[in-house]
This record gives structure tokens, sequence and C-alpha cells, in this order.
């Protein structure tokens, strides 16, 4: 802890002055400070003094008292203050400066307070101290004080502890007393401390200290926790005062001149000294005060001396913004430094926080070592929650909502509300993007008229999905969820403010509305491309295209307001009462008003404020969308019981009747003073609302049975009436029914008469009335019912027939066909029947009595369901009758085309034509084409299903279809005539595809050329007539340019390459700004500036400049005027606007001057432009010597030498060659006569002159002068050169000497010479130049080698010593017998030189000479990079190769064979494999070559060559074999039928290579190769077995299991050829529930295969199969190769999926056992080396286990062992 003095808040006084009390408020805003002179200063959290106050005395005549001290209360709005003179004041401040301060509770005492705590916790109870040892409470809202505790001793001090639970007070004597609140209120005295103990704090521990100079911690039950004493220090006197931080881990000890600093620490629970505080003249400490964020300390002295100082443990920037001062380990502020706001981040549990961050410059998270805080620096909203995500780390924050931050940690997001310490609720979702997840956080409360009262409702909703199809709703209130599945992927949710509506939008752009509350969805635009609800409220704004789409009331979707627009919507603003849609128009952007009443109508009826819903609607017109509001109103008010509003609602809407109903009702409720509660108001509304139950039932719960009667009296229902009295035994009830039935006779209802009758139980008087009412159906039922039908009594026969009869007469015809049959009267039943058209009972009675009428009756019954639109119906009917014509005819109207086209197959081919054509034109309009191709061929109209693919773009398929049934003629007369139709409907696009299909392309560019449609007039041009590409582009330009279409004009001649065209076109037009712009797009800077310049050219003098000015060209002008020769014009344009310039144009002007020939006017401008070397250059170039020597001496003086070297030059081609010298030599330039002289082959002169002017370079010439005469023949012979070496050794000039030797070089004297004079040098080297002996041998060697003497070379490397120089040259000589002659004694020499001739006869294919060295391996090296392998092999066999030379060779051959296969697997037409590997295979096998593969042959080259049944195939790679084997084992089953006996004896030969291969690496104990072999070998070995069972009736019951099996081997077989031989093995044998299994999965595979995507794979049937892995890849190919094939293993699937026998269900492991189910489920037993499956009955034979019966199967039909191959018997 770090204590730094801040500022000094009141200065000492002169005398004391002593500060009673100080305390800081909890909210941090305040400082109360109080003095001798009674006053409580008042200073803000700057520092500043704002306010301040007298306190008052109990007794207005005793003025003398002292304020003991002052305690805030937690909400910081009233101060405590504890007065000497018996009482105890609470002060009203409020919570803003200035607010008036008043007294609001006083608390009288019979003794002088001594101190005062408010604890946190108890905000109506401030505790205080007596003198007379009483501990008390003062409760502020009884005004009460009561006795905590009482004692026999003065209080000293009392203390609360951090969260205010209990309180600590220390008395005169010694005792330390506790209370705590939480534990029943009891008081305990917990220590006796050794002095009085002034100073007192309630940290962590008690910590108490006197005047013993001791400080002291004490637990909560008193035991002492630690002590620190001072008495030993003269500097500590008494300590007075304590204080304690708010979070409890620093304790302030005040002392004389001194503070004393103790913390807590975390680790030990132990505290520490963290360092004493000298504070010079502070004199004795009489108050201190900790603020309440931890981060000042007040400090008041007996002076009057207030000082705040800084107490932290560290500060530290945060990105320069933000400052984080740690007050303690577990209490952090975060101070914004822009403005000074502050947060005080405390962990509530004491974790110390380790980790800050800051978020959108608004939002803290912190970590603590098992919490996250998280606060809100805006709201001040803080919260901690416990958080053990593994230590912390990896979360993702989620600020989109400003009520809550949503935590992404490994795929779970919780949501935390600021504020709050407890997590609102957590989901699993992958979707944290803010258009996927939508929350609302109590954003719109209801309230208002329809709210209830002291009620309010907590919305707390969030949305979220699931996966990108399921939308997810949760209440984080009631944690109640719902889904909402979609059938596309949804890209956009939101919900609504309130939480009860959510709008989301899927990829296909489709917007939906989903109800929360009803769970009614609905689609609201088919294209959206904008959405969001406008805020505050629950209108929606949505964009369809140029629509903007509102609905101002969202629950009534199809009322919807749309407005044009012509941009894309880009927000919504809501500002001062007015809503506007924000539109991107492009250029500028336009707003939208929408309506703010009816958005705030919306508002309002969903905030239940129907009264100011009701002002809203009354400011609109009545139209049909107000008239909807008002009806929608009028429901919601009802709903809440709003009876006035409702009233007024339906007076808006003109129902007279409701609103006098209404009105009525709320004047009868005003004068009785009754609510809606009341039975009276209830059944009123169950009446209004037509609910005449629930009214009588109201009515009857009150005892009101006359009041309901009359109710349904008044409305006319008599029935109800009377059954309401009878059930309340009225005791009108008779006569009500009496009256009742005759009323019903006088007004003629019969029927209602009838059925009272009924009821009781007149049944002859019923059936007369119902005869007499002309409902004779009532009276058929009722005798039905009666059962009278079987009473043949005459007079039951004659009322049968009047009911009979009186069917017929109202036609019911199938009624009283009825009663005919039951009286047997079955022609008059028939006839009745036919006549009501109740067919079926015809038909019935036909066939069982009538059976000739049958046919009839079922036509008839056709016709009729045809006649009346019963279609379908009529089909089935029609083929019974036998009319085939009628059943088509119905089957087309009833759109059941299948079995249309279906009888229409079996009518003649000329009857069915009209129906075909009329099913293809179905099928066309369903756009099935391939259907209607079908019918339109079979009616005989090609020609229209050609228009049909036309029509519909399909192109390839008219065309391909026109082609098969017509000539090409009469193909491209369709085609053209098709085109011009859709030409001249304005299908273009479709006509240029008719034209290109019959290589029109000419129509199709002249059919765009008469629309103006250029663009595609060129397109088609570019690609089928490119040589008239530009013309065409040219003749475009000219006619657009024509017609004054200019911006199109310049598109064409740009493309045509001809922009200057373009640019001319603009400046005809005085468009300058378009040409320039052309001209420098295309031209480039220097086009637009000659542009610019013609501009400014056009406008003239100074508005030229001006306009060149203002376009920033001017100097690019400048440069255009003077390559155009404008000097004049360019000095006018720099002299006023760029002078800078004038020295270049100068320049560029004397250049021109001097091109022109006027010199003298040139030097001037050269010399304006401060150039003279220039004008001296020109006249040098005329060979103006004198001008140029006049210019040099008077402006250049350097230049004179130039001048004269110019001159000297211009004499030597004029071969004055002593003139020249002269030049040169007054030039100081000697050097370039001596070149001068040298180039004209004047050696004389030029050794004169070397050796009288530049005599160091007298040896150089000379030695030029030898080259040259050997240059030119002269002196090149081999006695010249030897002459010149001659010389120089003479003048014993060794190096020279050398170099003369040197100078002869190939080409100048034979090989022969060469040597000899190259020898000399040599010799010259050894002998007296000894330094350059090694260079002159190494560069004479390698002249030697480069003339093809590499034997001379050699020697004299030898004799320079250099033995490996000497042998390298005769090798690259192939001088081999002098290499090894020189080589001799020298073992690493003599090998190097054998090597060499190795590689010398490797090289030349040299096999015999690399025989008779003894080198076999290089010669069948040879013999494998040829591919000669027969050789090889017969090689190998003569000089006896080893085995393991052998199998190298093997597995050489191997992987050459796999490798031509692999590229012959991209090639249709492989090449065969080479008459050398068919030789070796058939060698082997025995086998034909013919048809056989690469892989076959692969696999004989290994068995025989590489794996012997004497040698282990030590050197065969793992990845050859592993490559070989799922090659061989992926052979589709076509490939495999084709070469059977072939495949089955490579799989043998296989299973033997591997066998060997694995036993080799076991032998070795490498595990990790026999890891990698061991899969191979038992995939082989059960293919082998498998291909074995199926071609042997007897092993055929062993597929199954074997195949089943090899299930587990999909990393090395197909996972679809696994899955294809396992189901047709088991379909073969009758598992028909398992091949089911397999082969769907089969089908899953081949389909999967064909999209390329392994997920649609659903492993869900197979996921307890633990012996048959998921494959996570797909093959490559399919192991069906046609089509047939895998559409013949579709349909049996499908078959076999509709059979309800079949089971696909697999059993569990225990059901499993014993059948052909248990290979499915991996097994810790042995495995059969027959089967795979588990062994039982185990039989152990070559080391392998067996189950007997399946062992002895298997050998009983091969006497072969299926393991080893070995002759086997069976072991019984």
């Amino acid at each position: 802890m770090q204590l730094t003095f801040m500022q000094a808040l009141m200065g000492a006084a002169g005398g004391i002055n002593k500060v009673t009390a100080i305390c800081f408020s909890p909210n941090d805003k305040r400082l109360a400070v109080c003095l001798q002179d009674r006053i409580v200063y008042l200073y803000d959290e700057n520092g500043e003094r704002r306010e301040k106050f007298s306190t008052k005395p109990a007794d207005k005549a005793q003025k003398e008292y002292t304020v003991r001290a002052m305690a805030f209360s937690p909400d910081s709005t009233r101060l405590a203050v504890a007065q000497s003179d018996n009482i105890v004041f609470v002060y009203k401040l409020g919570l803003k400066w200035g607010d008036k301060k008043s007294i609001c509770n006083k608390f009288i005492q019979t003794s002088p307070i001594t101190d005062l705590v408010w604890p946190a916790s108890r905000g109506n109870e401030v505790v205080y101290g007596l003198a007379e040892g009483k501990v008390k409470v003062g409760v502020i809202r009884t005004n009460k004080p009561a006795t905590l505790y009482s004692t026999e001793s003065f209080v000293v001090a009392v203390a609360a502890n951090p969260d205010g639970t209990g309180v600590v007070s220390a008395h005169l004597d010694g005792s330390i007393y506790r209370f705590l609140f939480v534990e029943g209120g009891a008081a305990a005295k917990i220590a006796h401390h050794p002095c009085v103990p002034y100073a007192l704090g309630w940290a962590a521990h008690i910590v108490v200290a006197g005047n013993d100079s001791q400080v002291i911690f004490y637990d909560s039950d008193g035991g002492q926790e630690r002590t620190f004493d001072y008495s030993n220090d003269p500097k500590c006197r008494e300590f007075t005062k304590a204080v304690v931080n708010p979070t409890g881990e620093t304790v302030m000890l005040g002392n004389f001149d001194s503070l004393y600093v103790y913390s807590l620490n975390k680790s030990t629970e132990s505290w520490e000294e963290v360092g004493v505080k000298q504070v010079p003249n502070l004199y004795s400490v009489t108050a201190l005060g900790w603020k309440g964020d931890g981060g000042r300390v007040a400090v008041g002295s007996v002076c009057g001396q207030l000082d705040l100082y800084d107490a932290c443990l560290r500060r530290s920037r945060y990105k320069g913004k933000y400052e984080f001062i740690y007050v303690s380990l577990s209490q952090v502020i975060v101070k914004r430094l822009s403005n000074g706001s502050r947060i005080v981040l405390k962990s509530l549990y004491g974790f110390e926080i380790v980790k800050i961050n800051i978020f959108q410059d608004r939002y803290v998270v912190a970590n603590t070592t098992q919490t996250l805080l998280l606060g809100d620096l805006e709201t001040f909203k803080l919260s901690e929650v416990q958080w053990f995500k593994n230590g912390g780390g990896g979360e993702k924050f989620v600020f989109d909502n400003p009520s809550v931050c949503m935590v992404y940690h490994a795929g779970e997001l919780s949501l935390i509300e600021y504020g709050s310490n407890e997590p609102l609720g957590s989901v699993r979702t992958e979707y944290i993007s803010g258009h996927l997840l939508s929350v609302r956080i109590n954003e719109r409360a209801v309230g208002g008229d329809g709210a209830a009262p002291d009620t309010e409702e907590d919305s707390k909703q969030i949305a979220y999905l699931l996966d990108t199809q399921t939308v997810a709703l949760k209440d984080l209130v009631t944690q109640t969820s719902a889904t909402i599945n979609h059938d596309s992927k949804i890209d956009w949710i939101e919900l609504n403010t309130r939480g009860n509506l959510l709008l989301f939008r899927d990829k296909r752009r489709h917007l939906h509305l989903y109800d929360v509350d009803q769970q009614i969805r609905h689609t609201l635009l088919n294209f959206c491309t904008y959405v969001q609800w406008v805020p505050d409220s629950d209108v929606v704004v949505a964009q369809n295209r140029s629509n903007l789409c509102v609905w101002y009331n969202i629950h009534a979707p199809d009322q919807v307001t749309v407005h044009q627009i012509k941009g894309d919507v880009e927000e919504i603003e809501r500002v001062d009462g007015r809503t506007e849609v924000i539109v991107d128009e492009g250029i500028s952007a336009a707003s939208y008003l929408l309506d703010e009443a009816l958005i705030q109508f919306g508002t309002a009826l969903e905030d239940r404020r129907y009264s100011k819903a009701v002002e809203i609607l009354e400011t609109l017109e009545l139209s049909p969308e107000a008239e909807g509001m008002w009806r929608q109103l009028s429901d919601h008010a009802m709903a809440q019981n709003q009876l006035v509003v409702a009233e007024r609602c339906a007076a808006a809407l003109g129902d007279v009747s409701r609103a006098r109903f209404l009105h009525d009702l709320n004047e009868k409720m005003a004068e009785e003073d009754i609510d809606v509660n009341h039975w009276m108001v209830r059944s009123r509304l169950a009446l209004l609302n037509k609910d005449l139950r629930q009214a009588e039932d109201i009515l009857l719960a009150q005892g009101r049975a006359d009041e309901a009667i009359d109710m349904y009296r008044t409305l006319h229902q008599f029935d109800e009436a009377i059954a309401v009295a009878e059930s309340q035994r009225h005791a009108d009830a008779d006569r009500m029914r009496e009256s009742y039935f005759q009323h019903l006779l006088d007004t003629r209802q019969e029927e209602r008469a009838g059925l009272l009758k009924e009821r009781e139980g007149d049944v002859d008087r019923a059936i007369s009335l119902y005869l007499k009412g002309g409902v004779p159906a009532r009276a058929a039922k009722l005798i039905k019912t009666k059962r009278l039908l079987a009473d043949r009594s005459a007079s039951n026969m004659q009322m049968l027939e009047r009911v009979a009869n009186a069917l017929a007469t109202a036609g019911l015809y199938d009624r009283a066909g009825e009663f005919h049959e039951e009286m047997d009267q079955l022609q008059k039943a028939l006839d009745s029947y036919i006549k009501g058209h109740a067919y079926r009972q015809a038909v019935d009675l036909s066939r069982r009595h009538f059976p000739s009428q049958v046919t009839d009756l079922e036509e008839a019954w056709g016709d009729w369901l045809v006649a009346n639109k019963q279609v379908d119906m009529a089909i089935n009917h029609f083929i019974e009758a036998q009319c085939a014509t009628k059943a088509i005819e119905a089957a087309l109207k009833s759109r059941q085309w299948g079995k249309a086209a279906q009888f229409a197959e079996n009518l003649e081919p000329e009857a069915a034509r009209p129906y075909f054509k009329r099913i293809a034109k179905h099928y066309e309009d369903a756009r099935q084409f391939d259907e209607a191709e079908k019918y339109y061929v079979a009616a005989q109209a090609t020609k229209t299903a050609v228009e049909m693919y036309t029509k519909n773009s399909m192109w390839d398929r008219a065309h391909k279809l026109a082609t098969s049934y017509m000539s090409d003629r009469e193909v491209g007369m369709l085609y053209i005539s098709q085109a011009q139709r859709m030409e001249a409907a304005g299908k273009l696009r479709e006509a240029e595809q008719l034209f290109l299909k019959v290589n029109e392309a000419d129509l199709a560019i002249n059919m765009y050329k008469k629309q103006r449609k250029y663009d595609a007039m060129v397109r088609l041009v570019a690609k089928y007539r490119k040589e008239l590409l530009k013309e065409t582009h040219q003749f475009l330009a000219q006619h657009l340019e024509s017609e004054a279409n200019l911006k199109d004009a310049e598109h064409h001649y740009c493309e045509a390459g001809e922009w200057l065209s373009a640019v001319n076109m603009y400046r005809s037009n005085d468009m300058w700004e378009d040409a320039i712009r052309v001209a420098k797009l295309h031209g480039g800077m220097s086009a637009s500036k000659r542009v610019a310049f013609a501009w400014a050219l056009a406008l003239g003098g100074e508005a030229g400049a001006k306009l060149l000015t203002k376009l920033g060209l001017i100097e690019p002008a400048i440069d255009y005027a003077i390559e155009t020769g404008g000097f004049d014009h360019a000095f006018e344009l720099a002299r006023s606007s760029l002078q800078r310039k004038l020295p270049e144009i100068h320049l560029k002007h004397a250049l021109f001057l001097e091109d022109e020939e006027k010199y003298a006017d040139a030097e001037d401008e050269f010399i304006n432009a401060n150039k003279p070397r220039e004008a001296i250059d020109m006249y040098v170039h005329t060979q103006d010597w004198a001008n140029a020597l006049r210019v040099a001496e008077t402006y250049d003086p350097a230049a004179v030498a130039d001048v004269c070297v110019a001159q000297a030059r211009a004499a030597a081609e004029r071969r004055d060659f002593a003139r020249a010298q002269e030049l040169y030599l007054s030039a100081s330039k000697p050097e370039f006569a001596l070149t001068m002289f040298q180039e004209a082959n004047m050696w004389q002169e030029a050794l004169e002159l070397a050796q009288k002017h530049l005599p160091h370079k007298l040896a150089e010439v000379n030695m030029a002068y030898q080259s040259a005469q050997a240059s030119q023949g002269q002196g090149g012979s081999k006695a010249d050169f030897l002459s010149q070496g001659r010389v120089w050794e003479e003048q014993r000039k060794w190096t020279r000497a050398i170099d003369a030797y040197l100078n002869a070089r190939p080409g100048l004297l034979p090989p022969d010479e060469l040597e000899q004079v190259w020898e000399a040098a040599v010799r010259v080297a050894r002998q007296e130049c000894r330094n350059r002996y090694a260079e002159v041998v190494r560069e004479v060697t390698s002249r030697l080698a480069e003339i093809g003497r590499h034997g001379a070379a050699a020697e004299t490397l030898r004799e320079a010593q250099d033995l490996d120089g000497a042998v390298a040259v005769a090798l690259q000589g192939q001088c081999w017998d002098q290499a090894r002659e020189l080589a001799q004694g020298q073992p690493a020499l003599e090998d190097k030189v054998e090597r060499a001739y190795q590689s010398h006869l490797v090289s030349a294919n040299n096999t015999d000479g690399l025989l008779e060295l003894g080198h076999t391996n290089a010669a069948l090296d040879v013999l494998a990079r040829g591919k000669e392998w027969d050789r090889l092999w017969d090689m190998a066999a003569k000089e006896h190769v080893g085995p393991t030379v052998l199998a190298k060779y093997a597995a050489l051959r191997a992987n050459q064979l796999l490798d031509e296969d692999d590229a012959d697997s991209h090639n249709p037409h492989p090449r065969a494999s080479s008459a050398a590997a068919a030789s070796a295979a058939a060698s082997v096998t025995g086998w034909t070559t013919a048809g056989t593969s690469r892989l076959d042959d692969a696999v004989a080259a290994l068995h025989k060559y590489g794996a012997s049944t004497s040698t282990a195939p030590a050197g065969l790679p793992t990845s050859m074999l592993s490559r070989l084997t799922k090659a061989l084992l992926s052979r589709p089953r076509s490939l495999a039928e084709k070469l059977e006996d072939r495949h089955t004896v490579s799989l043998q030969c296989l299973r033997d290579v591997l066998r060997l291969a694995a036993q080799e690496a076991a032998d070795n104990s490498d595990r990790l190769r026999a890891k990698e072999l061991q899969p191979l070998l038992l995939a082989t070995h059960y293919s082998h077995l498998l291909q074995t069972s199926r071609g042997e009736p007897d092993l055929k019951e062993l597929a199954p299991k074997i195949a089943i099996s090899l299930l587990a081997f999909n990393d090395v077989i197909p996972a679809d050829k696994l899955f294809y031989d396992a189901g047709i093995a088991c379909k073969d044998q009758g598992h028909a529930n398992l091949a089911f299994v397999l082969l769907n999965r089969y089908v899953d595979l081949i389909e999967a295969i064909e999209v390329g995507d392994p997920t649609i794979v659903d492993n869900s049937d197979l996921q307890e199969a633990t012996n048959v892995p998921y494959a996570e890849s797909l093959p490559s190919k399919q192991h069906l190769t046609t089509e047939e094939e895998r559409e013949e293993v579709r349909e049996w699937v499908l078959t076999v999926c509709m059979d309800t026998a079949v089971d696909a269900a697999l059993p569990t492991v225990d059901e499993a056992r014993g059948t052909i189910y248990e290979g499915m489920f991996s097994s810790e037993r042995k495995k059969c080396i027959v089967t795979g499956f588990p062994v039982y009955d185990e039989l152990v034979i070559n080391d392998v286990p067996a189950n007997k019966r399946d062992w002895n199967l298997f050998v009983s039909k091969t006497k072969q062992c299926p393991w080893t191959g070995k002759s086997e018997n069976p072991q019984w």
C-alpha cells in the first residue's frame, strides 16, 4: 500500500482546533468533516468545499457540545451526527448539491454519545455507543432507539465490519464486545485489551490499539492473530484512531506525526506491516476516513489540519484512455482520463483481480481467480459471477446489448445482466454474430391502463440458433424454451423490444414473423433485402426490391403500407417525435417519413396505455387502416376490461348497439359503485360476448334463475329458458312447456314441436309432426332409432309407406330407397336409388338382385361423378363399365396423368395420339420436360417438343431432339422461324440462342443491330466475326456520334483503338473536359497535355493560362508548347504563371535554334539558360573551333581542354596525326594521343610517345605491339612466341616471359606447337618464378585439356606433385590406363578410378563390361533402368544373385507396374503390359497373359522374386506393399469377375508375400512395420477366402461371415465394396434383415460418392456396430461401374423397405451371439482364421486359431490350410 499526499483541504490553525469527525459517503460523492466549531463541511469528489451547515444542540439553552462522530447512510442521502449533549441527529441531505437539508430523525439519550457507525447492511439502523456503557441502535423508520447490549464501562469506540453484518465496541476497561445482527442479536465479550482501546477497527480481523504502543489483531472470537509491539520505538506514541479500507484488507492507525499501515497477506492469512508514513508537524491524529472506492484517505489532526492522501497498491494506464488504481488486491478503481468518471471493481468474495480489459470504450471486464466482474462505465452497474471455465481464458465477449453481457466459451453462451450477481442463463450455440442472436432485457415494461396494480412484468428473452435451420427462444425468467424449425438456412433474427415477436430471414431472402405467445408463424415477404424494428415500437420496416414495406400493426400481417423507393435502405432514425427511413439513392440520401401517430398507437397498445391510444386515433380520419386500429383497440380493451375505452371504440366504429350496451353498463357501474368483478357486470359482458352459457352460470350462481330465464326469453331461446326452469324446479316450468308447444303449433313450427314430443317420448305424434312439418328425414331417423322397421303390422307398414313417399317427395331418394328395400320393394328401392344418385346402394342392390344392370349403373355412376366435378372418383367406375375413352377423359380431367397415359397405351396409336399430346402439354406446363418429350414423340409431335425446349431456353436438348427426328434443312428452317417469332416477341436472348444453334450468327448480329442492342451485337461479332470487330466498333461509334450519343460513341471509338477520334469528337462538340479525360485514359499524360494545350490555344492568351492553371496543367502546357515549337507562347505562360521553367525553355529554345542552324541565336539562349557547356558542344559539333574556344574561355574555362581534345579527334579522323598529337599535348592528354597511335597501328610513334611522355606505359605498349603482330599473322608462329619469351628471359623478366609464352592461344598454333610453347611457360615458372608456378600449371593444364591433350595435362600435374588433379584430368579424358598408373599405391585414387570406369560403363549400358569387372549389381541396375526385365531375371539367375537383391528388383518392378497402372487409370486407352512382364507372370503361375492387369504382374513378380519361401521379404517397402494391396483389393466387380481365376491366385500370392513380410517384421522386433502390415495381411487373407468361397457352392455359407469380418478393414478396402459384398453375401444366404441394413448403407455410400459429400451418410443405424468403423473419407470411384447395377441394388432396398416383415434394427451384443450379427460387434475373443468371427470351439492349426466347424468345412472342400495353403485334412 502506497500513501501519497494529494492535497490539504484545511490548513492547521495556530492552536487547538480538533477535527472531531470525518466520513465519506458510500457513493463517493461527498466528504463530511466537522471541527470544534461544530460546523459540518461538505466536500465534493474533487476536494472542493461545496456546502456547510451548523449542527443543532439538543437544548437551545445549552450550546456547549462536541460532535463525536458522523456516518452516512448506505444510500448516501442522510448523515448521522453523534453529539456529546446526549443526542444523535440524522440530517436529510439528498443526493444533489443544493438540496434542502433537514433533520429527519433525532435520538435523545441520557448520557453523551461517544461514537457512532452506520452498518452497510442496515439501511434503517444507526448504531452508537454511550458514556454509560450501553450500545444502542436508532431505528430510522420508527424514530425510536433500542438497546443492543449494555456494559458497565464507558464506550470508547464503535466499529462495523465491511459487510455491515456486525458491530464491535471497545470500552474504557479494555473489554471488547462483538454483536452480530445475523445470529440472533446476542452480544458477546470476546477479548480484554491491556490498555484503553482508543483505536478500533473491524477488517478481516478486529484491530485494537491504544496508549501502550501495541497493535493487536483479534479474530471474530477474540483469539489473537498478530501483535505488533512498538514499545521500544521512541517515535511511537499513543494510537488514537483506526480506519479500515472497504475490502477489509488494509488497516490504517493514527499516531503522533505518523500513520501506520497494515495489510492482510492472502496467502498466509496473516497481517503484515506495510510501513509507517511520517508526517512532520501533524501532531495527534483525531479523525480518519477511508473513501468507499478505497482510493482516498482523509486525515484530521488536533490542530484542525485536514489532509487527503492517495492510497493504492499500484497504478497503470490502459491504452492511454483509462487509469487502473489498485486500492487492494480485490478492488480496483477504473478511471476514464477524459472526463474523470470512474467505476469501482470490487470482488464481493475477496478474490484477487488478476486481469482487466475495456471493450468499446464502455464495458469493463475483469477476471479474478474464480469469478468474472463486468461493469458498464455509463450506467456504473457492476456484476460479479462465479466463473470456473478452466481457469479463465478463451472467452469471447459480446456487447451488442447495453443491458447484458454475453460471454461465449467452449460452445456455451452465458448471459450476465449488469448489476446482477447471478447469470441470467446460458445456452449452447455456435452462432454469436449480432445478426444471429437477439436478446431483450426489460426494454419496454408493460404499464399504463392495462397493467395490474403493483405488478410489473419481467421480460427477459433470448433468440438464438441451435443450427442453421433452427431458432431457439428462451425465457430467461422462467427458463422455458421453444424452437422454430425452418426449411432453409437462417441469416438474420431479431426480437421486438418486449420479446414476444420474432422476425427472421433465411438465405432465400424470405422474411418471416413468429408470434411467441400464440406460436404462429407468418411469411411477410418472399424477397427482403433489409428489415428492422422501428426503435421502441412494434412497427416493422422492410425493403422488397424497390418497395418500402411498413407494418404499423404487425399483428395484422396482411395490412402493409408500401412506398416506392429508388435505392437501398440504410437505417431508421427516430428523433424528436419523427421517424424517418434513410435510403441511399446513389448520389444522395433520401428520407421517407413514417406516420408517427400509427407508430405511437402500436406502442401504446402494446404497453397497455389505452387512453393514449384513444387520443392518437381520435386525430385520424376514419379509413380502413384506422378502422382496423379502432377494432384492435376494442379487442384489447375488452380483454383488459377497459369498458370505457371499449365504448369509445364501438362508437368510433359505428356499432351503435354495442356502444349503447357498454354505455348503459358503464353508467350502471358508476351509479351502483361496482367494478368489473361484480356478478351483474360479468354476466352482462358474457352476454355481450355471446357466451350465454357463461352468463347463465353467473346468474344461477347468484340465485338469479328468473333473470336467466328472462334473458333466454328476450333472446327467443325458449328451449334454454325451459331447461333452466326445469333444472331450477321452477313452478312455471310445466306451463312454460305447454305454452311453448302451443306456440310452436300456432306458428307452424311443426319440426320443433315434433322434437319437443320426441323428447317427451310421444313417438307417433312426433312422426306425424315431422311429416307435417316437411322433415321426413327426422321421422325416418326416429323410426330407425326406435327400431320400427322390423314391425310388419299393417298400421306400421302404412306409416312406413307414408314416410317413404314423403322422403321421395322431399328428394331424399336414398333414404326412401332404404325404406323400400326394408319393405322388400326392390324395384322401387332401385329406382329411388337411381333417382337420388345413390349409385353405391344401387350397385350393391343390383349385384345381389339385378346383375345385368351393374355395367350400366357403373357408367351412369361415372357420368354423374363427372357432372359433379368428382372426376378422379369416376375413373374406376368407367373402368368397371369398360368405357376406356371415358376413363381416359376422366383421368385427364382429374390430372391423373400417369393413369391416363397407362390407359392410352392400350388404345390404337391413332386414337391415343390426341391423349398423348394433352398429357405431354401437362408435363410441359409442369416443367417435367423429359416426360413431356416422351409423350410428344409418342404423339408424333416432335416439332412441338422442340418448340417446348426452345421456349424454355433448353437449346442443347432441343437441338438433340430436332436432329434426331428432323433433317438439317428442316431444323434450320424451324429454328430460324422460331427465332424470328422470339425476336418479334422481344425475346432476343432466346432468339440469339436459336440462331446460333443453326450457325446463323450473322442473323443474330443483324437482329441486335435492328433492335439497337449494340452491346450484344458487339459480343457476337467478337465471338463469331473477329475480323470485323474493329470495323463494327468504328461504324457504331460514327453512327452514335451522328445521333449525338457521345458517351456510347466514345466507348466504341476506344474499343476500336481510335481514341483520338473520340478526343476529336469531344473537341468538335466543345466538350474539352471529356476530351482531356479520354486522352489521359488512353494516351497517357502527354496526350492529355496536348488536349489541354489545344483548349488553352482555343481560349487564347491569359484565359488559356488561367484555364491551364485551374486544371493544374501549366507545366504540361509549357512542355507541349516547347515540343511543338511555340516558344513565344511558352515564354508567355512561364513568365505569367511558372517562372522557374524559364531556364528550361531557354535551353529547349537553344536546342531548337541549333537544329535550325541559327548558331549565334542558339548560343545566346544557351547562355540565358546558364548552359555554356551546351553552346560549346554545339560549336564542337559543327567544328567551329574558334567560337568553341571563345565561349569556353569566356564562360567555362574548364572546358577549354575538352575543346582541344575534340579538335584533336577531328584532326585524327582527317589522319592529321601530327596536329592531333599537338592538340592532345596542349590539352595535357598524352594518353589520348597514345591510344590514337595504337588504334592507327602506328606503333613506332606510340613507342616514341610513351618513351617521352608516358614511360610507365612503355612495357604495356610493347606487349600490345606484340599481340597486334600476332593477331595480324605477323610474328604469330611458334618461333615468334618462343623468341619473344626468350627476349624477356634474357632480360630476366620472368613474369613477362611467362605471359609471352602464354600469349599463344588455341587457333593461332597447332596443338603440338601449343603444347611445346606452354611447356616453356611451365619451365620458366618452375625454375625461375615459383610464386606463379601453381597458377601457370593450372592455366596450362586447363588449356591442354581444352585442346584434348589430357595425357600431357596429367603429366604436367604429376610433375607439380598434384596426383589428385592428374588423376581427375586423366579420367576427364577417359585415359583409363594412365589414370590407373597415376593412382597406383593410392587406394583412394584407385577406388576413384574404378568407380569412374564403372560409371562410364553404366552410362554406356555396357553390361558385359560391368560383369567382367564383377559389378553384377551395377549391371542389374542398368537393365532395370532400361526396363529389360527378362534379361535382368536371366542375368540374376546366371550370376546366382542373392534373394535380398532379387527382392529389391522385385520391389522396383512392382513400383514400376503400379506407376504405369496409375498413369493408365487417367488414359482411356491404357497400354498393354509388356511382353516381358507377361512372360514373368506366366512362368510363375502358368496363366495366359491375355487380359491380365499390371497389378497381377506386380504380385507375380513379388511372389517369385521378392518373397520366396526360403527368404523373408526384408527388402520390400511397407509403403509399396500397402499401395499394391489397396489397389488389388479395390478392383471393381466387373474386372474382378473378368479375371476371376487370375484375381483369386493374385490374392493368394499377395497373402503369402504379406504373411512372410509380417513374419520377418516380428522376427526382427520391428513392431511398427508389423503393426502396419497386419491389417493389409488380414484384409488380403479374408478377401482371398471370400473369393474362394464364392466359387465353391459348398462354401457359400462361409461367405457372409467372411464379408462381414472384412467390414473392419475400410481403411484398406473401399467402403462401398465392403458393404456391397457383405450385403450380397447375406442376401444370397437368406439373411434378408442384415442384407437390407448393409445394402442400405451401400446405397447411402454411392449417393455420397456421386455428390462428393461424406457427411450425408447417416451412421446412426450402425453406431452400435463396434466392429464396423465409420468411414471418414469416400472412395474416388464406384465399385459397381454401371448405373444399371447400382440401380438394381437401389430397387431391391426400396422393395425390402416396404416389407414390414423386415427388421432393420441391429440386435444387442448379447442377442447377436451365435448369429450372423456377431461379426458386427468387436469381441475380446480370438478371431477365427477362416471367417474372422469370435472363436468358441477353438482349434489351433499352423499357429492360428479357428472355429472347428468352419475349419473342417473349408478344409474338407479345398484340402488346404486356409492360412498357409499347405495340404490339410479335417480335424474331427
